[in-house]
């Protein structure tokens, strides 16, 4: 279900309060009878009241300013003889002055008296003050009195006055009903794990929220899948239109999961406005109604909508006219998109926020909760604590899934679990990623599975080299990629590089591992199915990158690469040359050909005098033969260099100029 809340929005107190309830009243009224009832009840609720009875009179006006701002809200219990009592006005308007300064809340209760009888000057309150304390007291205590009288009985209250209210236990009843609803309300939320690392991130989108300019803000938070996007909405939502009078807000959860339900974006918009315009039921069709767009053009709104991911969702949810979007709702709304599609925050001209995922220290605290029910690991589980979250290199999704499947168990099942961590599926993790994947199109996922299969960390000159050769629409896909938060731009000073997050390249390939038979695999880095595919004649094969560090020793044929004419990717690396480099063997009369479809080729160790006759390299965008006991040249002959960006021919020491 799309999940929508809509309220007016409240102070919000963000510490512990000593008391719940300040109950003012006049002792000689109501204590033994209305006032005793009332205490009893809330002391039932459990709800702590503070009595002013429990102060003493000679006390000073700063102790009960003290017990007020430990108070959550006052009750004054507005009664006949209320005015006779100095004490009883300096306490009103003590509690209107920290209403007014802190936001203190108020619920005035008039028991046998009438509203305006406190607040107007010819009611019997004024008559009272100007009789008993004219002569005596100063022009300026008596208008602070009658200020503050006028100021609490404006607040919303309840009057015994009323007919379904005139017995007392009625009034009781709902007096501590409506207490229980507003100390719910005004109530904090209770940190949760869910906002470890919420605290810096929420400081930037508040920047951007700029709530205190009157003006229309929508606000983009992007990134991938998993990184804490509705987190940090959620904490942004409830920190901020908590403080923010007269809005209305809603909170529409999953929008891009939950269109392809039943009645789509349609069925969500109708819920989206029926809600906000607290009307049933409306119809898509008469949201076109000009009176309905009247009555949204003076609402002020803090609107979350959460997991758009095109352009034609966030227009439905926006009723259709981009261009008048920013007359749609009162001056001073805010609109916070949680997305994965960059391009749609652009679209929208909002003000974009980049969510990273979380830093080492908050991914060991958030770790700690879900995998030892603790803010950090023991201190003897801190190293295998560390490999654990180093895998999932800040996603929040990653650290609580992988952290509940540790709760509880032994070392020796860490020490197993970790060892084997990116071969065991992890549905929970990889569904949400795999989401943005499936839904692009053919090129655009043949480029993603390159880049993150082979070409992860590599200059996004070279990136973008590598894909123009067949493709004329690289330079877009690939920039709409970074957009769809698949790929990540990293600058520094000197050049651009194209990264991939690791879980991002894990779930790449197992995508690749998902396909057919081996033959029929675009993509392979295992050593044993690389060693099987180098026997096998006219294979799919796109793309080999074999670590020869890990590797056996291979006896490659003259005629390996035959047929292979799909292969466009071609790298033995060797990481570490401590061991030697000579992994793979090849007959003395070298190769007899590589595929012209070539355009990355790196051999280290390279066990040939020359690249083979029938190769024609000029799609290769790299060349790099490095630590070759045996190459001499590469060519015989003059060779065409089209497209070639990196020429390495380094470490071998035979190479003739």
């Amino acid at each position: 279900m799309v999940e929508i809340t809509v309220s007016t929005l409240r102070v919000m107190y963000n510490g512990k309060w000593e008391y719940d309830v300040f109950v003012c009243f006049r002792g000689a009224d109501t204590r033994n009878s209305f006032t005793s009832h009332l205490m009893e009840a809330l002391s039932r609720e459990e709800i702590k009241a503070f009595i002013d009875d429990m102060l003493e009179k000679t006390e000073s006006i700063g102790e009960l300013i003290s017990v007020l701002q430990r108070s959550a809200l006052s009750i004054v219990i507005f009664s006949e003889n209320f005015a006779d009592s100095s004490w009883c006005l300096d306490e009103v308007a003590t509690i209107s002055q920290i209403m007014e300064e802190f936001g203190h809340r108020v619920l005035p209760i008039f028991y046998k008296v009438d509203p305006s009888d406190v607040s107007e000057d010819c009611g019997s309150y004024a008559a009272t003050i100007n009789l008993k304390y004219g002569a005596s007291n100063v022009p300026e205590d008596r208008k602070r009195w009658m200020g503050a009288l006028k100021a609490v009985a404006n607040c919303t209250g309840h009057t015994s006055q009323e007919i379904n209210l005139r017995i007392d236990s009625e009034l009781v009843k709902v007096i501590v009903s409506d207490v229980l609803k507003r100390l719910v309300h005004m109530s904090p939320r209770v940190k949760s794990d869910m906002l470890i690392g919420m605290d810096a991130r929420i400081c930037e989108v508040e920047k951007l929220l700029a709530l205190n300019v009157n003006d229309f803000r929508i606000i983009g938070l992007w990134g991938m899948g998993g990184v804490g996007k509705t987190t940090l909405a959620r904490a942004c939502y409830q920190r901020f239109t908590s403080s923010t009078k007269g809005t209305k807000r809603q909170f529409v959860r999953n929008i891009h999961q939950t269109r392809e339900k039943e009645n789509g974006m349609v069925g969500i918009v109708q819920e989206h406005y029926s809600a906000l315009l607290s009307e049933d039921n409306i119809s898509y069709e008469d949201l076109d109604v000009s009176y309905r767009r009247d009555r949204l053009s003076r609402l002020k709104v803090f609107l979350v909508f959460d997991d758009v991911e095109t352009f034609s969702e966030l227009e439905h949810l926006l009723l259709g006219d981009l261009l008048n979007t920013f007359n749609l709702f009162a001056l001073g709304s805010r609109i916070i998109v949680t997305t994965r599609n960059r391009r749609v925050l652009e679209n929208a001209r909002a003000n974009i926020y980049y969510v990273e995922g979380l830093h080492s220290q908050e991914s060991l605290q958030l770790f700690g909760i879900h995998a030892f029910r603790q803010y950090l690991p023991p201190d003897d589980w801190m190293r295998l604590s560390a490999v654990a979250i180093s895998y999932c290199k800040g996603s929040p999704l990653a650290i609580k899934v992988l952290g509940g499947t540790l709760y509880c168990r032994d070392k020796s099942y860490w020490e197993s679990f970790l060892c084997e961590l990116r071969k065991i599926p992890k549905p929970e993790i990889h569904d949400v990623l795999r989401r943005s994947y499936d839904e692009l199109g053919i090129v655009e996922k043949r480029l993603f599975l390159d880049t993150a299969c082979f070409l992860h960390r590599q200059r996004k000159n070279l990136v973008m080299k590598y894909f123009s050769i067949g493709y004329q629409c690289a330079n877009y896909v690939l920039e709409d990629l970074i957009g769809k938060s698949l790929l990540i731009r990293v600058s520094s000073e000197d050049y651009e590089n194209i990264e991939v997050h690791d879980l991002l390249r894990e779930m790449a390939w197992n995508i690749v591992n998902e396909e057919s038979e081996l033959a029929n695999r675009s993509r392979l880095n295992n050593a044993d199915d690389i060693r099987k595919i180098l026997t096998i004649r006219k294979v799919k094969t796109e793309g080999i990158s074999l670590n020869l560090f890990k590797a056996n020793e291979m006896y490659l044929e003259a005629t390996t690469f035959e047929g292979m004419t799909s292969l466009r990717f071609l790298c033995f690396v060797y990481f570490s040359e401590e061991h030697g480099i000579r992994k793979v063997h090849l007959p003395s009369g070298g190769l007899d050909m590589l595929p012209d479809s070539l355009r990355w080729l790196l051999w280290d160790g390279f066990p040939s005098k020359s690249l083979p006759s029938r190769f024609s390299p000029e799609n290769l965008v790299l060349l790099a033969i490095r630590h070759s006991p045996f190459i001499e040249r590469c060519w015989e002959v003059q060779v065409c260099w089209k497209h070639l960006q990196i020429f390495v021919m380094s470490s071998s020491m035979d190479l003739l100029c």
